[in-house]
């Protein structure tokens, strides 16, 4: 088969919104089935092994007072604030699929160097630690590069009218990973009484598999065969300032999502700070509590990639209505830490941790858990039609290096959020005076709820179209 003919697999010109026949036809289709496998055995990869780094971090926090948390986030945001440009330039460069599959297999490397430091003899766990912490920043290399072809191929596979199912599907999964990541690292630690080499094997196996489930995805032409590489093309090229400056509309979509990644790059570690070193919960019960945010997320997927009837309209609504639920759950958590309505009780025994940690918690613990899960649902509402948008709007040969800035933009706000992270923690410090911080957490989430304010007070999303002035299927 030609690349002509792979490309026209999923290309078209159809402008409405998803019909009941292009999600059906969606459930029989191998590229997409290929597609959807390789972000969930990423993500799972990506979450898996960073929620053992960020829970180890906690760990030794609680016996040195020194929380490595935002140095590990930091270590994994940098690549992608460094190396997105990059990544964008060669989804354009090369075959997006080519990249894909190359960027699987360097996986494959980066959780075997793991499983190397981990084996190593002679080191204490804190310097096992900031070695894996090194890990971490490869593979947030890994998937710097990975990203604008994972994103920038859709649009070149699947027609408009499948692009809201498809970027839901894939967001649902995403966070569904994010599920498993989350819960199966807090399960394997505590399971498997620390036996970190273990989980880092899994970890390569997953590499391997997801290797494979790459290869089902189709080759697509080369953006921009002749493109040269500039400096520019490391962080965001000229010709996408250009579009940003000519469509203003774009560039706030893209500052909006810096700011969504802010909150989302703050929300994990503070979750982990609030479970495991302020409510003492077990590594289970902490995980699973992060968790539901992903459970959340992924239904919040689904409700705005399926439920969208009225096209852009429609997207723009929910995108509103995702903001104000983001600014309430935020509320909402902020109440239950800040201690007033009480706090969950801590595990008597092993017995009785085993079972809270599946289930039979009290009703503070399942309150935590709903406000993580609304803070979810909000959250997958409001990111998907801001992402379609990004991914619609441009022409054709700018899609992957727009994608590419984005991430760039994105990651900034990670990156920040890794600082914001280490102020609020000497904040929540000085002001419990050094001792439970329980009470004081609440600050952090309720800054969160504050910035969050402007946007869905004033941000309204505008209709996808294509910047050139023609269709770009």
């Amino acid at each position: 088969m030609s690349d002509e003919d792979q490309f026209a697999h999923g290309s078209g010109s159809a402008a409405g919104p998803p019909s009941r026949s292009d999600v059906r036809a969606l459930s029989k289709d191998s590229v997409f089935g290929g597609i959807l496998s390789t972000q969930f055995l990423g993500a799972f990869n990506d979450n898996f092994f960073k929620q053992l780094v960020l829970l180890k971090c906690t760990e030794l926090a609680t016996s040195s007072s020194h929380d490595l948390q935002p140095l590990a986030l930091a270590a994994f945001a940098l690549p992608f604030v460094l190396l997105s440009g990059l990544g964008g330039y060669i989804s354009d460069r090369f075959s997006k699929r080519t990249v894909i599959v190359w960027c699987k297999i360097a996986e494959i490397a980066v959780m075997a160097a793991a499983l190397q430091v981990l084996l190593l003899k002679g080191l204490d766990s804190s310097s096992q630690l900031r070695l894996l912490i090194v890990v971490l920043a490869f593979m947030g290399a890994q998937s710097a590069i990975f990203g604008p072809s994972k994103y920038g191929i859709l649009p070149e596979l699947f027609s408009h009218g499948k692009l809201l199912p498809v970027n839901g599907a894939i967001q649902m999964t995403t966070f569904l990973a994010i599920i498993f990541g989350m819960a199966g690292a807090g399960i394997a630690l505590d399971s498997l009484g620390n036996s970190l080499w273990f989980c880092s094997m899994i970890a390569v196996g997953i590499a391997v598999l997801g290797t494979g489930t790459s290869l089902f995805i189709v080759r697509t032409p080369v953006a921009q065969p002749g493109l040269k590489l500039k400096p520019g093309n490391l962080f965001i090229p000229g010709d996408i300032w250009k579009l940003l400056r000519r469509d203003p509309r774009l560039a706030r979509a893209i500052l909006v999502m810096m700011l969504f990644w802010f909150i989302g790059g703050v929300a994990q570690p503070a979750v982990n700070t609030l479970g495991e070193n302020v409510l003492h919960l077990s590594k289970t019960r902490t995980s699973l509590m992060a968790a539901s945010i992903g459970v959340g997320i992924a239904l919040g997927c689904v409700i705005s990639g399926f439920a969208n009837k009225s096209g852009a309209t429609d997207g723009a609504r929910w995108t509103t209505r995702g903001g104000w639920m983001i600014v309430g759950s935020l509320l909402l958590i902020s109440l239950l830490a800040s201690g007033l309505p009480g706090r969950p009780a801590e595990s008597a025994d092993q017995i009785q941790g085993m079972l809270q940690s599946i289930g039979v918690a009290d009703g503070m613990e399942w309150s935590l858990r709903f406000s993580m899960l609304l803070l979810g649902v909000s959250a997958g509402i409001f990111v998907i039609p801001i992402q379609v948008y990004v991914q619609e709007t441009p022409p054709a040969d700018q899609k992957g290096r727009l994608i590419g800035a984005m991430n760039f933009a994105t990651w900034i706000g990670i990156l920040l959020s890794a600082l914001f992270l280490t102020v609020m923690n000497s904040v929540t410090r000085f002001l419990s005076g050094g001792g439970d911080a329980f009470g004081f957490q609440f600050v952090v989430f309720l800054s969160l709820a504050i910035l969050m304010v402007p946007v869905a007070l004033l941000y309204r999303l505008p209709s996808a179209k294509n910047v050139s002035g023609s269709s770009d299927s």
